[in-house]
């Protein structure tokens, strides 16, 4: 599908909701602010996509493409992003609580400051990304590739991460009383 227009991303954001743009090519838009609360997203290009501030919440971005992608104070709030590739996107101080972002591409992803409580990222690769200051509470890491994660002074109290790839991980000033182990244990300190 070609790319839209700033025009005809204009009229699509001032139609009824909920949007169905599945597929679509929004690779580069501007849509700082948008509402795009239980959008249809599923495989759209949104890589390189101004989404600052936008509100994406329960939207299904399953397969999309959000490479390079700003997220900065997003709401994606039990949004799905299963399959999404998310590599290099900047989503700092966002609000991920109860999303789905099984089998994600998150490679080099900034996720500084976000709240991804409650979330789901079973075998999610999250190699080099960014989670400091970041809440895990209750998040579902199983068989998640964290190598060369950065974790300093993440919450991860009661997360699972049962399977996960620890190696190299960054857990300096990491809380992780409750959160289960790779091969079983729970943390207890």
């Amino acid at each position: 599908m070609a790319a839209l227009t700033p025009w005809q991303i204009y009229d699509l954001l001032n139609r009824k909701p909920p949007l169905w743009l599945s597929g679509c090519d929004l690779s580069g838009a501007h849509l700082k602010g948008a509402d795009l609360s239980g959008a249809d997203l599923r495989d759209a290009n949104l890589s390189n996509a101004n989404l600052e501030q936008a509100i994406l919440r329960g939207a299904n971005l399953t397969g999309a493409n959000l490479s390079g992608a700003n997220l900065r104070e997003a709401n994606l709030k039990e949004a799905n992003l299963s399959r999404a590739n998310l590599s290099a996107a900047q989503i700092i101080h966002a609000d991920l609580r109860d999303a789905t972002l099984n089998h994600a591409t998150l490679v080099e992803t900034d996720f500084s400051e976000s709240s991804l409580r409650g979330a789901h990222l079973t075998g999610a690769n999250l190699e080099k990304a960014s989670l400091r200051d970041v809440s895990l509470s209750h998040a579902v890491l199983k068989g998640a590739n964290l190598k060369n994660a950065d974790l300093t002074n993440a919450y991860l109290s009661n997360a699972t991460l049962f399977e996960a790839d620890i190696e190299g991980v960054n857990f300096t000033g990491a809380h992780l009383r409750g959160a289960m182990k790779p091969g079983g244990d729970v943390y207890e300190e």
